[in-house]
């Protein structure tokens, strides 16, 4: 494995990386310092991979006649890729790398799948629908505090304060919705995905489609966007 250390003060090019290594970099997320690096050996990994894999999970879950969404599984099989990335051996061949990393991926999806089905009432990603999102363990200000990401929206006090009020002018489905979303998210890779069978629950659980669900949402993280910037001039 090449020794660039994540935490370098620029971000390496990302193209001469082997796929043991872009592993390797995806992995390091727990240091702020070393997250550029991180993202750009992702970036760099989806490139190579995504569409392939993609197809996979798209083809095993047809095999299969299952229920788990094929987005869903593509998601969780890099997490665990990237859990696993201890295990994966890199090609002799240079040719062959690429189908080499792929089937590897394959095979971790398909144990993912075949594991999900044997238990389907365990709580996880791909059972989302059993597994319980507890909104109303939350109060408007905790969620106001994660809905300040610190990237889209500041954390500091003033702007969640502003959140949590702009939260308040929002209908009680509206509110509901977000805050799914935003807990979610939490339990996501990055924190920046959203598994669409828990979100198919929400939509049964709410008498109406997930389309309705995301343009719902879109008008209320909207109509939240607006009162922050008319009330502290940020975009």
């Amino acid at each position: 494995m090449a020794q660039m250390t994540p935490s370098s003060s620029t971000t390496p090019t990302m193209r001469e990386e082997s796929d043991a290594d872009l592993l390797y970099y995806m992995s390091c997320r727990e240091n702020p310092a070393d997250r550029a690096v991180s993202d750009a050996g992702t970036l760099e990994f989806h490139r190579r991979y995504a569409v392939g894999l993609l197809d996979r999970c798209r083809s095993i879950c047809r095999q299969f006649g299952s229920v788990v969404d094929a987005e869903d599984l593509f998601a969780v099989t890099l997490v665990k890729a990237i859990e696993r990335a201890e295990t994966f051996v890199t090609a002799v061949d240079a040719a062959s790398h690429p189908a080499r990393t792929l089937n590897w991926l394959a095979r971790i999806a398909r144990n993912l799948h075949v594991d999900a089905l044997r238990n389907p009432n365990r709580s996880g990603p791909l059972t989302g629908e059993q597994e319980a999102v507890p909104v109303e363990d939350y109060s408007t200000e905790e969620f106001a505090a994660l809905y300040c990401d610190g990237h889209a929206l500041p954390r500091d006090l003033a702007t969640i304060r502003t959140v949590q009020a702009a939260l308040l002018t929002l209908d009680e489905r509206t509110r509901r919705i977000i805050a799914y979303t935003v807990l979610q998210r939490q339990r996501s890779p990055k924190r920046n995905y959203v598994y669409r069978g828990a979100m198919k629950a929400l939509a049964n659980e709410l008498g109406t489609t997930t389309v309705n669900l995301r343009r719902i949402r879109l008008l209320g993280v909207a109509a939240i966007a607006e009162y922050v910037r008319t009330h502290t001039g940020q975009v």
